[in-house]
């Protein structure tokens, strides 16, 4: 608007926000006439309502699973409450924007474990669009919202199976001859789901181990090419223990890394499984554009070589045209540790657009591994996973208590937690780094004396020498 010389453009006066516990439980509403509406959770939408507050999905979610239960509920409400007091919140709510929503926050909904039925979301949406000068019961507003809820939930939720992911990944590949989807624990139909990939294994059970760290949305490990990832961790453990190896760690400590040592340390199960992760990556990119999971915003976490498969899997998707799959509105986080992916400004800033929310970049400048294969790989213009990616809208973090890429399968809840990634269980981070980071940092990790030493011995010295 045209302002003039007596225009007041302050911002002193204006009218306070609602508590956070008001504003939580409007978003709340909303994200119910959303889902109700459209069928779908957006991870746009989702980004967007986390920057006001924090809904209560999982109500929400219980009260789409259970619809029969909600109207039983709402009508009880809508018969005990006289219109007197119909008429009196929603002059409360007039008067402060939320207020007379109290009815959708703290323990308002159908508990999703309890199974307590409790005040629901249509006691809430009654008032709203009371409010907006719309009438209507409550039992009336919740059963219209929830007639097809056995339709929002089939869309929301997905039917992924071990018979689908094995049907669409031989559709769509036949190169990649083990991937699927598993879950970490047993889901509980979240209104956002989590896929998880692991960098290499020690056994089979670390597709699924290094994530037991994170709760909250539904949790999912991709598992892909397990016998090669296997190999690819005995590899990595017998390359640390080599002489040239330790010379070169020793040489990291003191700063003075010889880039001729190299082309030398070249493990071939590393160059090996260089040729399926782009395979496995477009195959995970094709099960998100095909939304495997359902309808509901996707949080992506990998690292090492699973974070490969996770930038791949973006590639794809941004490969895709916006009106072909609408993947902008799929991906709604991704942290990346340790990513053996070149730091180059154009693949980044592709991968940034399919994301809504946050494109983390975990990296460690100590990863000695990492730089050698890196190395070895040709990555010259250099490597994500050890330095900061000049990327508008990518947050680049520094892991700096990860000094080996092997560290990375003890650290990732660390590094989740010290990054402010939601959902991360304190006690299981704990737990983690007890288990797995002390036994991995025990067997590789070197001192300054023990850096003297290996230097003197040098890149061709013998173990028993290193091991004195």
């Amino acid at each position: 608007p045209a302002l003039d010389a007596l225009s007041d453009t302050s911002t002193i006066g204006l009218p306070a926000l609602p508590r956070q516990e008001h504003v939580n439980q409007i978003l709340q509403t909303v994200l119910f006439l959303h889902l109700t509406s459209t069928k779908a959770y957006h991870a746009h939408t989702r980004t967007f309502l986390f920057c006001f507050g924090h809904p209560d999905e999982s109500a929400v979610a219980a009260t789409l699973k259970n619809p029969e239960r909600a109207v039983q509920e709402a009508e009880r409400k809508s018969k005990t409450q006289s219109a007197t007091e119909e008429h009196a919140a929603r002059g409360k709510t007039l008067r402060n924007v939320g207020v007379g929503l109290a009815a959708v926050g703290g323990g308002v909904l159908i508990g999703i474990t309890g199974g307590l039925a409790a005040p629901l979301v249509g006691a809430g949406v009654t008032t709203v669009l009371g409010w907006l000068g719309v009438g209507g019961t409550a039992a009336g507003l919740l059963a219209s919202g929830l007639a097809g809820s056995s339709v929002v939930c089939g869309a929301l939720f997905g039917a992924y199976g071990s018979k689908m992911s094995a049907e669409m990944v031989d559709r769509y590949t036949r190169e990649v001859r083990d991937l699927a989807i598993v879950p970490v624990s047993r889901p509980h139909d979240t209104l956002g789901v989590r896929i998880c990939v692991s960098g290499w294994l020690d056994s089979p059970d670390d597709v699924t181990a290094p994530w037991t760290v994170l709760g909250g949305d539904d949790t999912f490990a991709l598992r892909w090419e397990v016998e090669a990832l296997m190999q690819l961790s005995s590899a990595l453990t017998a390359l640390i223990k080599t002489q040239a190896m330790q010379y070169v760690k020793a040489q990291v400590i003191k700063r003075t890394v010889f880039a001729a040592l190299f082309a030398a340390l070249s493990p071939s199960a590393w160059l090996k499984i260089g040729r399926v992760i782009g395979n496995a990556g477009q195959v995970l990119g094709t099960l998100l554009a095909q939304r495997v999971l359902g309808n509901r915003p996707v949080t992506l976490v990998g690292y090492s070589l699973g974070s490969l498969v996770i930038f791949e899997a973006l590639q794809h998707l941004a490969s895709l045209a916006p009106s072909q799959m609408r993947v902008a509105e799929l991906i709604q986080d991704v942290y990346l540790f340790g990513a053996p992916v070149p730091a180059d400004e154009r693949a980044w800033a592709s991968a940034r657009r399919v994301v809504s929310g946050r494109l983390v970049n975990g990296y460690a400048a100590q990863d000695y591994i990492l730089a050698v294969l890196a190395r070895v790989s040709d990555m010259s213009w250099g490597v994500a996973g050890l330095q900061p990616v000049n990327v508008q809208g990518v947050e680049n973090f520094p892991c700096t208590e990860v000094d080996g890429h092997l560290k990375w399968r003890g650290m990732v809840g660390r590094c989740l937690q010290m990054c402010n990634a939601p959902g991360v269980v304190d006690s299981e981070v704990t737990l983690q780094i007890e288990r797995k980071e002390m036994s991995i940092a025990a067997a590789v990790d070197m001192s300054q004396i023990d850096a003297e030493r290996t230097i003197q011995a040098g890149p061709d010295g013998s173990e028993d020498v290193i091991n004195q």
